[in-house]
């Protein structure tokens, strides 16, 4: 499995038979960067702009797009060649082998527009298990002190989400982590460095 890490959430995770699937590609990225890439399937966590853009899922084309209600609401009339499948916390869903749940995390007190759903991803690809923060504020969502994971993607950006010892912090909750991931960063980018820091004072 092959994992390129984006602008703040965003990833494309690819499994060894070449299938691509997107996580979060929205607003912070370029959309001249995503020229000539094109994804099979994609999940957004919920409807902020830095993780749900319209005009980021057309450019990567996905063929499945994973959406809560509040995205598929907020599309509207917007024309899409992706098939939309509603996702919802607690589905368990198999995407050509790659198997994804979807959970509830809290985005915390300090979101002014607090979105519907929230989500949080547990993924198995090519034998390896990937777990997605999503904009997690509080630990929350699924208790991770006996998951085993060989990457952990956590957001370590503060004020909406863990800042770099809150994530450091829950990162030692995990049963184990083979690599941890630092996300979210980009109007802090300091804070990857903390975070790198403070999980090493702490591993």
């Amino acid at each position: 499995m092959k994992i390129t890490k984006l602008e703040q959430s965003g990833f494309i995770l690819e499994a060894e038979n070449g299938y691509r699937l997107a996580l979060d590609i929205a607003s912070l990225t370029p959309i001249e960067k995503l020229e000539g890439i094109t994804v099979d399937a994609m999940l957004v966590s919920h409807i902020h702009g830095d993780h749900f853009s319209p005009e980021h899922i057309k450019k990567l084309s996905p063929k499945k797009l994973y959406l809560g209600s509040e995205c598929i609401e907020a599309l509207g009339e917007e024309k899409l060649t992706s098939e939309i499948i509603e996702a919802k916390a607690g589905n368990e869903v198999d995407i050509e082998g790659i198997k994804v749940i979807f959970f509830e995390v809290d985005h915390g007190p300090n979101v002014g527009q607090k979105p519907r759903e929230n989500f949080g991803f547990l993924i198995e690809i090519d034998s390896e298990k990937i777990y997605f923060g999503g904009d997690i504020f509080y630990p929350s969502g699924i208790n991770v002190s006996a998951l085993e994971v060989d990457k952990a993607l956590i957001p370590v950006g503060g004020f909406y989400t863990f800042g770099p010892e809150e994530a450091a912090s829950f990162a030692k909750q995990f049963k184990t982590i083979k690599e941890v991931i630092p996300m979210h960063y980009e109007k802090s980018p300091e804070n990857k460095d903390a975070f790198l820091a403070a999980y090493s004072r702490i591993s």
